[in-house]
């Protein structure tokens, strides 16, 4: 598929349902508290709406970012297992010594 195929059929299937929705969520903003849940999720998806909205004006652009995501996955996970590990060392007793590196001075 062509990205004019897809930028076609974006704005023949998605912008329509997308304009409704930015309608939907503009309506009840001024009626709900400042600082609620619901104040809070519109007010993100509203602050960041031309970049939700972006891959129906582009064919061109990807619908999700699932790929970037896939790239970067192993990198975040091996983050959080060195967090851990940082956590876990820092809240070891000094008789019992977390080594990361699995020496030990009496071995």
């Amino acid at each position: 598929m062509t990205n004019e195929d897809r930028w076609r059929i974006r704005q023949e299937k998605a912008a329509p349902i997308l304009s409704a929705l930015h309608t939907w969520m503009l309506a009840p903003r001024d009626l709900v508290p400042e600082g609620s849940a619901i104040a809070k999720a519109l007010d993100y998806s509203l602050k960041r709406w031309a970049a939700l909205t972006r891959y129906a004006e582009d064919g061109a652009v990807p619908i999700d970012n699932n790929a970037v995501e896939n790239q970067i996955r192993p990198w975040a996970t091996f983050e959080l297992v060195v967090r851990w590990l940082v956590t876990q060392r820092q809240t070891c007793g000094s008789e019992h010594e977390f080594d990361p590196d699995g020496a030990h001075e009496w071995a």
